[in-house]
């Protein structure tokens, strides 16, 4: 065997060794976030804890359990749990039933997160929240936040819902890998397992998308929502100026926007 050749296969056995290994540590980083995340505080009133089947749980929240109301299923970014979520974003919609739950195999869900169970747990979500009598179920709006945009246009792609908007939105999980160790690209891509590919189920949303982004998310750079919209058959996206990654929520003029486009 030629020197050359040796050479060769010593480069593709480190090629994939490195590719599994950091997708496996990738994968690891991101199912943390949910896994370990710590509450906040003491649960409000307005808010419901709901069982779904033997292995999801999540929260509800509605100032009014007793009347049909327009429903926000929410998908939060790395971190973000229906315990601290629904309260804290809930609030912010107080005339929509608000709910989100945690992927299975995270917080009080049981199983094992995974793309399939992750899947699993969105249509979970739905098929349980439209069944509920507060829930009225012609205006459906599914949002997403940063690593939950893809789950979040998954579930758009598999249900009916009269709105989708995601903020931060990448065009699969490499946006987001990369960001951190930029090892995923061209035919390394090929090693991501789990992957998210928002891109490929946006094509099959019907819905009116809202893609939102800003010129100071330094995470998911603003040209990423603009390209993933191409994908989209019927998508919009606005820009905002100074907002980081994490700070979206807070900026009045985002909330702002974000109520006006769900209530149309």
């Amino acid at each position: 065997m030629s020197i050359w050749i040796k050479i060769i296969l010593k480069v593709l056995f480190w090629v994939l060794v490195g590719g599994i290994g950091f997708n496996y540590i990738m994968r690891f980083i991101s199912y943390t976030f949910y896994k370990h995340a710590k509450r906040n505080g003491k649960m409000e009133e307005t808010v419901q804890r709901i069982e779904i089947g033997n292995s999801l749980i999540g929260y509800v929240r509605s100032i009014n359990f007793h009347e049909k109301k327009k429903v926000i299923l929410y998908f939060g970014g790395s971190g973000e749990i229906a315990y601290n979520a629904v309260p804290s974003y809930g609030k912010l919609f107080s005339n929509y039933i608000f709910a989100c739950v945690d992927y299975k195999g995270t917080q009080e869900s049981k199983g094992k997160m995974n793309l399939k169970t992750m899947q699993e747990s969105a249509l979970e979500l739905y098929n349980y929240i439209i069944k509920q009598d507060y829930v009225d179920t012609s205006h459906i709006v599914i949002i997403g936040y940063s690593y939950g945009t893809g789950i979040a246009t998954y579930l758009a792609s598999k249900r009916t819902c009269a709105k989708l908007i995601l903020i931060a939105g990448y065009r699969d999980i490499c946006d987001l890998y990369n960001k951190i160790i930029p090892v995923f690209l061209g035919p390394l891509r090929i090693f991501v397992t789990d992957n998210i590919d928002t891109k490929k189920y946006a094509a099959n949303v019907k819905a009116e998308a809202l893609l939102i982004t800003s010129d100071g998310d330094k995470t998911i750079n603003k040209k990423i929502p603009q390209v993933l919209s191409k994908y989209f058959k019927n998508a919009i996206v606005t820009e905002f100026k100074g907002s980081s990654h994490t700070d979206y929520w807070k900026h009045e003029e985002v909330v702002s926007y974000i109520r006006k486009f769900v209530d149309n």
